[in-house]
């Protein structure tokens, strides 16, 4: 799997720098509770987002967990699972991450923690896009977000990367009108708007159920009602 929103460039840079950020549980668990009082200006920022949106935040955070992580640890397991979690923003029917639950990869330390938090945090997103429950996922993504700046945000590029993700799903994926509360749901499929940067083809680029656990094979997918090819 290849980032979608973070050049290679980016990813092999941060994933090498020192360890210059602390990790602990009560800092993880800052993450998974994060509300608009731990970045309200980023909190408004999600507010005004759909459910895809919010969901290409998470994944685009995700990335950079990940890069920066991935020198140091057994990397593998969590990029499996994020290119199963693009794979879901364009049909939800392809990724059965939800099903397999994650186990820990490595010792309790300074970079495989965030990873751990991560792969967990993978597993609830899926559930909150399968739902359509926007207001959660936009929660998490406020969560992940958080948690890439705590331990990526000294990367000059973060900060402008993220400001430019904002402002493009700003224009492809404002928030739905009938998206009234947290009680709202939004199960309908993606709009070709709502699938650039990255693009459809990008989120779908390379797959392949017998490489990777936690994609659906085209029968399965066959038996759940998608019609057509789903890995031409």
């Amino acid at each position: 799997m290849t980032f979608k929103t973070i050049s290679n460039a980016d990813a092999s840079r941060v994933g090498s720098l020192p360890v210059d950020y602390e990790w602990d549980t009560l800092i993880g668990n800052t993450f998974v509770a994060a509300t608009e009082e731990n970045n309200p200006r980023l909190a408004q920022a999600l507010e005004s987002l759909n459910i895809y949106g919010a969901a290409d935040l998470y994944l685009g955070a995700a990335e950079w967990c990940l890069a920066r992580v991935q020198k140091n640890m057994p990397a593998e397991d969590g990029r499996l699972r994020l290119e199963a979690a693009w794979a879901a923003t364009v049909d939800i029917r392809y990724c059965r991450v939800g099903e397999i639950a994650p186990v820990e990869v490595g010792p309790d330390d300074i970079w495989n923690l965030p990873e751990w938090r991560l792969r967990r945090s993978l597993t609830g997103y899926i559930g909150y896009l399968a739902q359509g429950r926007t207001a959660k996922l936009r929660q998490v993504a406020l969560g992940m977000i958080l948690m890439a700046e705590h331990i990526c945000g000294r990367d000059p590029a973060f900060g402008p990367w993220l400001a430019d993700l904002l402002r493009k799903k700003m224009a492809s994926s404002a928030r739905r009108a009938d998206d009234v509360d947290h009680k709202s749901r939004d199960k309908s499929p993606p709009t070709a708007q709502e699938l650039t940067e990255p693009s459809r083809d990008e989120r779908l680029a390379g797959l392949a159920p017998a490489n990777n656990p936690y994609l659906r094979s085209a029968a399965d997918m066959a038996a759940l009602g998608f019609a057509g090819d789903p890995y031409p």
